[in-house]
């Protein structure tokens, strides 16, 4: 995807196209299990022709499951009477199994904005991006350094010490699969950036994380926070939403090295990270995409979900999660976004 389309943040669009080089294609040759998938049914519908669009059936990051499952799903379908179906997993993990055929969702929701492109060009030909989440540690307050991550998160303490505490031997860190998700992607570069950033000595990042694919380390997106709320760890990656969302206590990172500031992007892109099958990722902004998948069951129906998520109510929903909105921007094929999609992005 090459045209890129700004719009100004929920109001009229001013449309601008620049050529946007995306450094993240990396190809999954597999993925694990599929992952679960959530259902809402229909409401009484508000109309007849709802009756008529099937589900919703949206296929999403992990992060995003609280958010879309609790709130901004059973609301699409209380407003719309459209049932809705969501499953979620790591975003490269979907994408592959999405162009597998062994999902077929109507709706894509990813972190980063390389896994939607593994559909291109035949499952998908656009993309939105409406929202970004920083990365953040988020910490048991039950762990042995609990009264330290604390200081360190008020500010009593430099955020130099944390990573200082995550070198010990018996620090118990989690973080995503850096091979399936675009967080353990970014945690594994945040390392790099923060090495330099912080003028740590040659090898702390390597030393702290005991290697980028480290199996004590590396947890389900679905599962990590629930071990970290358990006391099974001390601390884990996290996005700010997720923290926010699940009450967790948190400790915040400089925007140079979070990922989740759009202006910081010439920053990121000097972290780089080797994958198990070879290929190399170049780090970019966390930024929330969403597009409709063609060719799958109930078009229409995601057709509605994705202009509900746009319209102000859905993405309220997503900054009350915790969720940074950002001033939409398509990436794609500006003329095959459905009209109802482009109705809301220029009138909302």
């Amino acid at each position: 995807m090459k045209a890129t389309t700004h719009f100004t943040k929920r109001t009229t669009a001013v449309w601008s196209t620049a050529l946007t080089s995306v450094a993240l294609t990396t190809i999954l040759s597999g993925c694990g299990t599929q992952p679960a998938s959530t259902a809402v049914p229909a409401a009484k519908p508000s109309t007849q022709s709802s009756t008529n669009l099937g589900t919703a059936n949206v296929a999403y990051a992990g992060s995003l499951q609280l958010v879309n499952d609790t709130e901004l799903g059973p609301q699409f379908t209380r407003a719309t009477g459209i049932p809705y179906e969501g499953r979620g997993g790591g975003s490269f993990g979907i994408a592959h199994l999405i162009t597998s055929g062994q999902i077929t969702p109507n709706v894509f929701e990813s972190v980063g904005i390389a896994p939607i492109q593994l559909l291109q060009p035949h499952l998908s030909t656009y993309a939105i991006g409406f929202a970004s989440s920083p990365l953040v540690i988020a910490y048991s307050p039950t762990s042995p350094y609990a009264s330290t991550f604390k200081a360190i998160a008020t500010g009593e303490k430099p955020l130099s010490t944390l990573f200082t505490l995550m070198e010990s031997k018996n620090f118990h860190l989690g973080r995503t699969n850096p091979n399936t998700d675009p967080q353990g992607q970014a945690f594994v570069m945040m390392m790099e950036l923060a090495q330099t950033y912080y003028h740590f000595p040659h090898g702390t990042a390597q030393k702290i994380l005991g290697g980028v694919n480290n199996p004590s380390q590396i947890f389900s997106e679905e599962s990590i926070l629930s071990r970290l709320q358990a006391g099974q760890l001390d601390a884990s990656s996290a996005f700010l939403s997720e923290a926010v969302q699940r009450h967790l206590p948190y400790i915040t990172l400089p925007s140079a090295i979070n990922f989740g500031d759009p202006t910081e992007q010439s920053v990121y892109a000097t972290a780089h990270l080797h994958l198990s099958d070879g290929k190399t990722v170049t780090g970019a902004p966390l930024e929330l995409y969403v597009t409709s998948v063609q060719g799958t069951p109930n078009t229409k129906a995601g057709v509605a979900f994705i202009s509900y998520l746009l319209s102000k109510n859905g993405l309220d929903l997503y900054e009350k999660n915790g969720y940074q909105l950002t001033p939409p921007v398509i990436y794609g094929n500006r003329n095959a976004i459905p009209a109802s999609i482009l109705h809301v992005l220029t009138n909302e």
